[in-house]
């Protein structure tokens, strides 16, 4: 082993969430992958190892020494491939098979914090797995590790020039950084002047303001069972068209109508006047880590802030400026401003926000990130000698009360709600997805309209509500004497 290696802010904050629950899987991530052709076993396993060989953290265990979380590096690490035979599984239960394996805890003071499982119903049928916990890993590092893996494999099974995008067939050269790196220059810009200013930033935004509050459908527990599931909603080309209109005639960038609008309906559902959501965004800023695994992901705070007159437009700006100030200062930890303001994370979550909001993008020129993110309808397509096709892998739900995911592609947006499932239940955030879709609507129809005019009950709800307790009681029995 290396010296022991300092974990990032983000680090120590999901060792404290696994010590806490040390079973659970909310943090765990990943992706996967079905494969339509033959595998040669042999060669999948080397390159899994060879991953070890490029990639230090995943040879890595976290562990506490002199009662201080550190990261040890391991000169080899027993990384390996796991195949699990499915003979015969129908699709819902190749489906649970993947989502059980995911959601595997991590043993990371033992095993590390990644594993790959192959599930295999027959010779060119099967589904490709890396699971990673969220303390060693994000979602750009989760693809970095599956392009290096199957470029390495069409290495090892001799590829040549093959299709585009099947990338070198030399082995790649080192990164040129690595996660020691990322974590000493964060704590030297935090010990600097420009750290100072960044504090005094986010002391600002969060003055006198609490997170933005969802009513429930139970009491919030003590602590999180950390169990969620998911409710997607897809916009039509039409309206994601519109979108950007309004987007370019504000002048502002569409994650800022969309954020606008999502923070109009907060208001209008809490009926707060000023409140905290966040906004996970990468960290990932330096060329030198571009190739790097690691958790390169921060949480900026972003706050709404209305009053009976705020139009949508009004919200979209605002969202737009704080979303230029937020990414100056976006290297300080969301961690440590969470004790720097005295809110800090407790085993019912984060009391500085409960709600995220935020837009990934999708228009890449690289062929597997494209995959990997569904750009193009899922379809199968050709890389490094393997036919292969995205699999669906529901992950992050239940970290917060609620974490509303927009995936971006050329003509199309797709909307994630993944929520906690001790606090709602799935009608409710379907209905809360509903009205997310009518406040669009009511921002495109008429932008420079008060948002205090949302109407968030349509025709059948309000007809609905109109009946309620009008049908005439039952008539008694008469008592028999």
């Amino acid at each position: 082993m290396t010296d022991p290696q300092q974990l990032s802010h983000a680090q120590q904050a999901l060792w404290f969430l696994h010590r806490l629950a040390p079973d659970a899987a909310v943090y765990n991530t990943g992706c996967a992958l079905t494969v339509r052709s033959a595998v040669d076993l042999p060669a999948l396993r080397a390159a899994v190892e060879a991953l070890a060989e490029r990639h230090d953290m995943l040879r890595s265990v976290f562990q506490e020494v002199d009662g201080q979380a550190v990261r040890l590096v391991g000169e080899r690490h027993p990384l390996g491939l796991e195949v699990r035979e499915l003979p015969g599984a129908d699709p819902e239960g190749l489906a649970a098979a993947a989502r059980a394996a995911l959601r595997e805890p991590f043993r990371l003071e033992r095993d590390g914090a990644f594993r790959f499982v192959l599930l295999r119903r027959g010779e060119a049928d099967a589904v490709l797995l890396m699971a990673g916990h969220h303390i060693g890993t994000d979602a750009t590092s989760n693809w970095l590790i599956v392009r290096d893996l199957l470029q390495g494999y069409h290495r090892l099974t001799g590829g040549g020039d093959g299709p585009a995008g099947d990338g070198p067939t030399t082995a790649p050269p080192p990164p040129k950084g690595s996660y020691a790196d990322h974590v000493a220059k964060e704590r030297t810009v935090l010990d600097s002047p420009r750290g100072a200013r960044m504090e005094q930033y986010w002391h600002r935004v969060c003055a006198d303001a609490a997170p933005a509050e969802l009513p429930t459908d139970r009491p919030r527990p003590a602590s999180s069972s950390r169990t969620g599931a998911t409710h997607h909603l897809d916009l039509a080309d039409g309206r994601v068209e519109a979108l950007r209109e309004l987007a370019r005639g504000s002048g502002v960038s569409l994650f800022s109508v969309l954020l606008g609008t999502f923070q109009s309906l907060l208001h209008r559902r809490t009926r707060q006047n000023g409140f905290l959501i966040g906004c996970p965004t990468t960290t990932r800023m330096s060329p030198v880590v571009r190739e790097v695994v690691g958790n390169f992901v921060n949480t900026l705070v972003f706050r709404g802030d209305f009053d009976p007159g705020t139009t949508f437009r009004q919200a979209a700006e605002a969202a737009d400026r704080q979303v230029k100030a937020g990414l100056g200062s976006a290297g300080y930890p969301f961690e440590l401003l969470t004790r720097t303001v005295n809110r800090p994370r407790t085993g019912a979550g984060s009391s500085l926000c409960r709600i995220t909001f935020n837009l990934v993008g999708t228009a890449t020129p690289e062929p597997l990130l494209r995959l990997l993110l569904d750009a193009d309808g899922g379809r199968p397509a050709e890389f490094a000698g393997l036919t292969i096709a995205p699999f669906e892998l529901p992950q992050a739900e239940g970290q917060l009360d609620l974490a509303v995911s927009v995936r971006q592609s050329a003509s199309s947006l797709a909307v994630d709600f993944r929520y906690d499932v001790d606090l709602f239940d799935p009608a409710t955030v379907e209905r809360f997805a509903g009205h997310f879709l009518r406040a669009i609507d009511a921002a495109l129809a008429d932008p420079d309209a008060p948002v205090a005019r949302l109407r968030l009950v349509d025709d059948a709800e309000l007809a609905g509500l109109m009946g309620f307790g009008t049908e005439p009681a039952p008539r008694r029995r008469a008592r028999r004497g």
